[in-house]
C-alpha cells in the first residue's frame, strides 16, 4: 500500500514539474498612449516585433490608453498607430527580461498632418489557414492615366511582416493611386496584386500562397 502511495505521489510531482517546465518564461511590456492634449487614446494599435525571430505580436489600448503584452525575453521594436493620429515607431529597442516588467515611456501621438487611406488584409495558405511571418511589400506604381500621360509618381515603398493571424496593414496618403503588393514567405510561391485606392478609402486585400513543390 505504501509503495502504491509513493508511486502515485511521484507521478503527481513529476507531472507538476513537467508542466512548469513546459510553461514559457516571459516578461511584461507595458505602457500608455495619449494624444497631444494628454488625453488617453483608446483602441490604439500596438505592434511589437522580435528583432531576432521577426515574430510579430499586437494588442490595443484600453479605455485608459493602457496596454500590456506578455513576451518572451528578448529585444523588441515597438510601433504605435491610431485612427486620425500620426503613427510612431520607437527608434530605441525595448528589452524584455524574464519575470520583470518593462515600462515604455508614455507615447504622445500627434494629430495626423494629412488624411490617410488604408490597405488592410490577410495572407492565407491555399488551404485557407492564416500565414504568420509572411512579408508583404507595397510599392506605388502609376495609374493607367498617369502611364499614358508619361507622368512620374512619387516613390513609396513599405514592407510589413504579418502577425500571428496573418494580418497586415498599410496606412498611405489619401489620394487616387495604384499600388503593387507582393506577399512572400519561405517555402511558398510569392503572389503579386495591383489595386486602386481612392481618397479616405479602406481597401481589403487577401493573398493565398501556394507551397513550393519539392
Amino acid at each position: 500500500m505504501a509503495r502504491k502511495v509513493f508511486i502515485i505521489a511521484f507521478i503527481v510531482l513529476w507531472s507538476l514539474a513537467a508542466g512548469a517546465a513546459a510553461q514559457k518564461k516571459t516578461g511584461t511590456l507595458k505602457g500608455k498612449v495619449e494624444d497631444e492634449k494628454g488625453k488617453p487614446v483608446a483602441g490604439a494599435e500596438i505592434r511589437v516585433m522580435n528583432t531576432r525571430t521577426r515574430e510579430v505580436k499586437e494588442t490595443k489600448t484600453d479605455e485608459a490608453g493602457d496596454y500590456s503584452l506578455e513576451l518572451e525575453p528578448d529585444h523588441y521594436v515597438v510601433s504605435f498607430d491610431a485612427e486620425g493620429l500620426q503613427g510612431v515607431t520607437l527608434t530605441s529597442m525595448q528589452q524584455v527580461e524574464e519575470g520583470k516588467e518593462t515600462r515604455v515611456r508614455t507615447m504622445e501621438l500627434e494629430k495626423a498632418k494629412k488624411p490617410t487611406s488604408l490597405i488592410r488584409g490577410v495572407v492565407f495558405t491555399i488551404e485557407g489557414f492564416s500565414l504568420p511571418g509572411a512579408t508583404v511589400k507595397l510599392k506605388r506604381i502609376p495609374t493607367e492615366e498617369e502611364e499614358q500621360a508619361g507622368k512620374k509618381v512619387k516613390s513609396l515603398k513599405i514592407e510589413y511582416k504579418t502577425n500571428r493571424r496573418g494580418e497586415f496593414a498599410f496606412r498611405i496618403p489619401s489620394q487616387q493611386a495604384r499600388y503593387e503588393l507582393t506577399a512572400s514567405r519561405d517555402g511558398f510561391k510569392s503572389q503579386m496584386k495591383r489595386i486602386y485606392v481612392g481618397e479616405n478609402e479602406s481597401v481589403p486585400v487577401a493573398f493565398s500562397l501556394e507551397p513550393v513543390k519539392k
